[in-house]
């Protein structure tokens, strides 16, 4: 085989960036969409908050129930006097009845803490979906410098046998032999570098997950640029505005801190108590009657339940303007670093990729009219395979903004749904 047909296969090999890799013990091919699906069901955190959930909605269930039960009171006596001895008995049944609105208040107070613990839920969902999405870009982005770096490996050995051949013939130095050499030494260096690199991303997918990290899934897909114009500024924020979970949290938690100040105030106020009685006076009368009570708030009036929650209302509502305007830097921010990825990645798209597929073929033209020698072809080489780390890293770039631009604005990633 001659060095320009080598040339020409490496330089294939080294387009197809979508190669799978088998490295060590084979683990499951997943795509993205089937990385989040084993997300939603095995990561340990999620389901926590999923259990979170369940332990606020159970003050909903308290709220449902009347808080005060009957209460069921016996007496007896005995009555003495010089002539007997006489034993007299009765019972009340009493309720307190709640007459300021307590209940449903505390109703609305239990439904806002649950909707903001689903909002907490939803937001770490979407989070995790990012968190998912991002470790398994990294992990095709290790796959795909993986390709490049066995291809510059087998350019950099089948250069070094040529160069060999060279020498036997009397067509070349030993220096020439000697620098091939150590090329082929570096970029076997790179090709192990690579490996490890992409054993390590793949198990960084199955942690994210929630699974064995010695399960090491490989990712199926590639790094193909997404087809996507995000709106503009004012569009995003108000993206943003509707999507982000840990807003519409914030929002609830602070309508329950008003809640609970009514709730505070209603429970100050004195509940009324009904009941009835009988008694029975031995050998003589029976008394059936009824009771009246009401509690005196004179001391006790839950001053200092309305004053907290009076002050949480206020805390949260500056925490609410804080976040919102973190917010707004964060989207003006990943917009921004969105615009430019995809810059970047469209320029060496068209631009440099196909300058340096240009150069590679003069120069496979130009070595076997025997015009450069192996120093310049090494150069060449050395050029080839850093543009088309670069090519990678701009894509991996460009989809990592994409999933910051995901995560400011609170959307669910490429149009996935979240469960």
């Amino acid at each position: 085989m001659t060095f320009h047909s080598v040339m020409g296969l490496a330089l294939c090999i080294a387009t197809l960036f979508s190669a799978q890799m088998t490295l060590g013990a084979p683990g499951p091919r997943w795509t993205l969409e089937e990385a989040l699906e084993q997300a939603w069901v095995q990561n340990p955190q999620l389901q926590a908050r999923h259990w979170l959930v369940k332990e606020v909605a159970s003050d909903l269930i308290e709220a449902r129930i009347y808080p005060h039960n009957p209460q069921l009171e016996l007496e007896i006596g005995i009555r003495r006097s010089l002539e007997s001895t006489a034993s007299d008995y009765g019972f009340t049944i009493s309720q307190e009845l709640e007459i300021a609105g307590q209940r449903g208040k505390r109703l609305t107070l239990a439904n806002q803490e649950l909707a903001a613990a689903k909002a907490i839920r939803g937001r770490y969902q979407q989070l995790l979906a990012l968190q998912v999405e991002t470790a398994f870009a990294k992990a095709v982005r290790a796959r795909e410098i993986l390709t490049v770096s066995e291809t510059d490996a087998v350019l950099a050995k089948d250069m070094l046998d040529f160069s060999k051949r060279r020498l036997d013939r009397g067509a070349a130095t030993q220096i020439e032999v000697n620098l091939a050499q150590a090329s082929a030494g570096r970029a076997e260096r790179r090709l192990q570098r690579a490996l490890a690199d992409y054993a390590t991303a793949r198990s960084l997918v199955a942690e994210v997950v929630g699974v064995d990290p010695q399960v090491q899934p490989e990712p199926i897909g590639d790094l193909m640029p997404p087809t996507f114009e995000p709106p503009d500024i004012d569009g995003l924020l108000e993206l943003a505005r509707q999507n982000r979970a840990d807003l519409g949290s914030i929002q609830h938690l602070e309508q329950a801190a008003e809640s609970a100040i009514q709730v505070a105030l209603a429970e100050s106020r004195p509940n009324l108590t009904l009941g009835t009685f009988f008694r029975q006076e031995e050998g003589t009368d029976e008394i059936l009657g009824a009771t009246l009570g009401l509690s005196l708030p004179i001391f006790q009036r839950n001053q200092g339940q309305v004053a907290r929650h009076r002050a949480k209302h206020q805390r949260l509502r500056y925490e609410r303007d804080s976040l919102s305007l973190g917010i707004r830097q964060e989207v003006i921010g990943a917009s921004n670093d969105f615009v430019a990825a995809q810059a970047a990645a469209e320029f060496l798209q068209h631009q440099v990729l196909g300058t340096l597929e240009e150069n590679v073929e003069l120069m496979q033209r130009s070595f076997a009219a025997g015009r450069i020698g192996i120093t310049e072809v090494v150069t060449l080489r050395r050029e080839f395979v850093a543009t088309n780390l670069e090519y990678i890293e701009a894509l991996a770039d460009l989809w990592f903004a994409r999933i910051a631009l995901d995560r400011a604005t609170g959307s669910p990633t490429a149009g996935r749904e979240l469960k």
